[in-house]
C-alpha cells in the first residue's frame, strides 16, 4: 500500500539490477497490465472518456499494474479513478528514470515530475531521460509475472515512448489493447497509418492486438482486456433451466483484432459497435430470457407427470387409503395445467420475435461493414441515421416467421 508521501521507493543500484517480485510487495505468477500513454494533457471531452473506463478496468481485477508513475496526463486520471474506486484495490507499480520524478513531499525542479501517490511502489531506476527505465519496466514485469502470469499492454494515447515500449512489448509475444480515439499513437495504429518500415507495423499485424473505440465505452475495453489475460471463471454449464434467469455478458460480434486486419473498415467498425451491438446484445439477452422460461415450464410439466405416475403407483400399494387418490388428482390437474401453459407459450412468437430480432441485427451488422465507404461527411452522417433508423425497425416492428 501506498505511505501518506506516496509510494514506497525502490531505488535501483544500476539499470540492470536484479528485480524480484517480493522486493516489491506482490506475490510471484501474477498477470500484469502495462499502462502505456504519453504525459500530455488529455482534454475535457476525452477525460471524461477516459476516467471512467480507467475506473472499470482497476475494478476487481486481480492484476499487478505497472505504469511510468508520473502523475501527469493519464496516469493522473488513473489515480483520480483509483479515489474513487471502494473496496480492495490491485497493486500498481510505477517504473520510471531517477532524474526524471521525484518522490514524497519534495517539490519538483525544471524537468521533473511528481510520482503519482496513488501507487503502492516505485522502482527509480538511474538514468536521466524518459527511456532509459524500459528494460527496468520489462524486467519487472517478468519478476511479476514469472512463468504462469500473463502480461498485457493497454495503450491510451501514446508518444515515442510508447512506441519504443510497445515494440519491445510485442517483441515478446505478448498481447495489447488499443483504445482508438485517445489520439496519438493508437489512433495510428487502429486508422493503419504506421509506417510500412515500421517494426512496431510488423509486429501490430503478426501479434495478439484487439482495437476498441473508446466510444464504445469501458465494458469492451474490459471485455478485450479479458479475452487476453482472463475474467471471472466461467459459468459452469447447466442441464436445467435457471428460476432466476441472468443473462451472460455479451459477447462481441467480431473479434477486436479485425481493426487491425482491416484498418479501412476502423470507422464502420466503431459505429456499428456504436448502434447496432447494444440493441443486439439487448435482444439476444431477451431471447436467451424466453428460451430460459419456455423450457422451465417443460421441465415443471414433466416433473408433475412424474409426482402424479408416483402417488398413482402409491395409492396402488396402500389399496384402500383415500389421500393418495387426492395428490394423484391435484397433480394431474397442476400437470394438465403446466402443459397447457408451455404449449400456449410455445405457440407464442415471444421467442421467435427476439431471436429473429436479434438475427437480423447481426445481418445489419456485417451489411453495414461490407457497404461502400462515405464519400464526404454529409455521406457518413446520413448512413448514420438510416442506420439508427433500421435498428429502430429491428427492434420494434414485428418478426413474421
Amino acid at each position: 500500500m501506498p505511505t501518506a508521501d506516496g509510494p514506497r521507493v525502490k531505488r535501483l543500484a544500476h539499470p540492470d539490477a536484479n528485480i524480484k517480485a517480493r522486493s516489491l510487495g506482490v506475490s510471484r505468477g501474477r498477470p500484469v497490465i502495462a499502462l502505456f500513454s504519453s504525459g500530455d494533457s488529455l482534454s475535457t471531452e476525452l477525460g471524461s472518456q477516459v476516467l471512467p473506463l480507467l475506473r472499470r478496468v482497476v475494478t476487481g481485477r486481480d492484476a499487478v499494474f505497472v505504469t511510468a508513475g508520473a502523475d501527469v496526463g493519464v496516469v493522473h486520471l488513473l489515480g483520480v479513478a483509483l479515489e474513487a474506486v471502494e473496496g480492495k484495490l490491485p497493486p500498481f507499480v510505477a517504473v520510471a528514470p531517477s532524474g526524471k520524478v521525484v518522490a514524497g513531499e519534495d517539490k519538483p525542479s525544471e524537468g521533473e515530475l511528481s510520482l503519482n501517490p496513488n501507487h503502492d511502489v516505485a522502482v527509480l531506476v538511474p538514468g536521466k531521460n524518459w527511456g532509459e527505465e524500459t528494460p527496468a519496466l520489462f524486467r519487472t514485469i517478468d519478476a511479476i509475472t514469472g512463468k504462469r502470469g500473463k502480461a498485457i499492454a493497454l495503450l491510451i494515447g501514446g508518444a515515442e515512448l510508447a512506441r519504443d515500449q510497445l515494440t519491445a512489448h510485442l517483441g515478446g509475444d505478448r498481447p495489447l489493447v488499443v483504445v482508438a480515439g485517445t489520439g496519438g499513437l493508437a489512433d495510428e495504429i487502429s486508422s493503419g497509418t504506421l509506417s510500412e518500415d515500421d517494426d512496431l507495423a510488423v509486429l501490430i499485424r503478426s501479434g495478439s492486438v484487439a482495437v476498441v473505440h473508446v466510444d464504445e465505452g469501458p465494458e469492451r475495453v474490459v471485455a478485450a482486456l479479458d479475452s487476453f489475460i482472463g475474467g471471472p471463471p466461467a459459468a459452469p454449464l447447466t442441464i436445467f433451466p435457471k428460476l432466476r434467469y441472468r443473462a451472460p455478458e455479451p459477447v462481441p460480434i467480431i473479434d477486436p483484432g479485425f481493426v487491425v486486419e482491416y484498418p479501412l473498415l476502423a470507422d464502420s467498425i466503431h459505429e456499428a459497435n456504436r448502434v447496432i451491438a447494444p440493441a443486439f446484445h439487448e435482444c439476444e439477452a431477451a431471447a436467451g430470457r424466453e428460451r430460459n422460461h419456455a423450457r422451465l415450464l417443460i421441465v415443471l410439466a414433466i416433473a408433475a407427470g412424474f409426482t402424479t405416475v408416483s402417488f398413482g403407483a402409491l395409492q396402488a400399494w396402500l389399496g384402500t387409503e383415500p389421500w393418495p387418490g387426492v395428490l394423484v388428482a391435484v397433480a394431474g390437474a397442476l400437470a394438465a395445467a403446466l402443459v397447457a401453459i408451455s404449449r400456449r407459450y410455445e405457440a407464442s412468437q415471444d421467442d421467435l420475435s427476439a431471436a429473429g430480432r436479434a438475427e437480423s441485427l447481426r445481418a445489419l451488422y456485417f451489411d453495414h461493414l461490407a457497404a461502400p465507404l462515405p464519400t464526404s461527411d454529409a455521406d457518413r452522417e446520413e448512413r448514420l441515421r438510416e442506420l439508427a433508423n433500421a435498428v429502430a425497425r429491428y427492434r420494434h416492428e414485428p418478426v413474421t416467421p
